[in-house]
């Protein structure tokens, strides 16, 4: 037998049950969030308050060597290479070995190398042996110049002299039993200073030692004052007699003195005419000479 109407259950209230869940879920979420707030509160009350530190900027140090690498909002200090605000100057002298001077102040021996010069003009004074070289150069900043002084060389001081000699009749100069020269070259060359000569003639038998000082680089002279000797002049049958050109008399001449050396003596005869002999005085003994017009 069917149930009455009355008798059968009612239909289940399925919306009435899904709203009561979703109130109930949205009710604790609440809870969450708000205990989730005030435990953070709780705890962050705890902490000292803070406040962020504003970023530093950095900082750059001249300085030799490597750079460094910077980070940012980092306080590090940097080494980096930094142009010295100033020249160089590289002085070369040939030959080496000369003082320098830069404006008047000393900076050494050449070759050297003068740093931190002004970027301006300089004056450069070189002093050397041989002399004084100025010049004015130029220096720019950051570069080297290069300058180089091309000076005399020192000429060696003269170690020798000369000698000249003036005589009559040619000779020869022998120093420790040698001959050095003759009077017939223009000079004799001989070392500077102080010299014990002979002077010598020997078909004539001169000789007259001298002490003779050479200067170094200069001529010294000598003149030999040939000394007297005897000279007899005859004639047949008789003749007016002239030496070197200059009246002697008339034969017979005896014990003429006359300088040693080679003369001219012209006999000359009214009938007969003139003759001439060339005669050498010497200095040993007496000179003869005699002429016939006879023959």
């Amino acid at each position: 037998m069917a149930p009455a109407d009355d008798d059968r259950p009612g239909p289940v209230p399925v919306l009435p049950a899904i709203s009561a869940v979703g109130s109930t879920s949205l009710l604790m979420t609440a809870i969450v969030l708000v205990s989730a707030v005030a435990s953070f509160g709780a705890v962050r009350a705890w902490f000292p308050k803070t406040q962020a530190a504003p970023a530093a900027p950095a900082t750059l140090r001249p300085a030799t060597g490597a750079a460094a690498r910077v980070a940012r909002g980092v306080d590090t200090p940097r080494e980096i290479e930094t142009p010295t605000a100033a020249g160089r100057l590289s002085i070369v002298t040939d030959p080496a070995g000369a003082q320098v001077q830069v404006d008047g102040r000393p900076r050494g021996i050449s070759p050297v190398v003068i740093d931190g010069l002004a970027a301006a003009e300089h004056l450069v004074t070189i002093v050397s042996d041989s002399g004084t070289a100025q010049r004015t150069i130029a220096v720019s900043n950051d570069v080297m110049t290069e300058v180089v002084f091309s000076l005399p060389r020192p000429t060696a001081a003269p170690v020798a002299g000369w000698v000249a000699v003036a005589s009559p009749f040619p000779v020869e100069m022998l120093e420790h039993d040698e001959v050095v020269g003759t009077s017939g070259a223009a000079k004799i060359m001989l070392a500077a200073g102080k010299h014990e000569v002979l002077l010598r003639n020997e078909s004539l038998g001169f000789e007259a030692p001298r002490t003779i000082t050479v200067v170094p680089g200069q001529v010294t002279s000598v003149a030999i004052d040939p000394p007297k000797a005897l000279l007899n002049v005859n004639a047949r049958p008789w003749a007016d007699v002239l030496i070197d050109g200059e009246m002697a008399g008339q034969t017979p001449l005896s014990s003429v003195s006359l300088a040693v050396g080679p003369h001219q003596v012209t006999f000359r005869h009214p009938q007969f005419g003139e003759r001439t002999e060339r005669i050498v005085v010497k200095v040993q003994g007496v000179t003869r000479v005699a002429i016939d017009f006879n023959k």
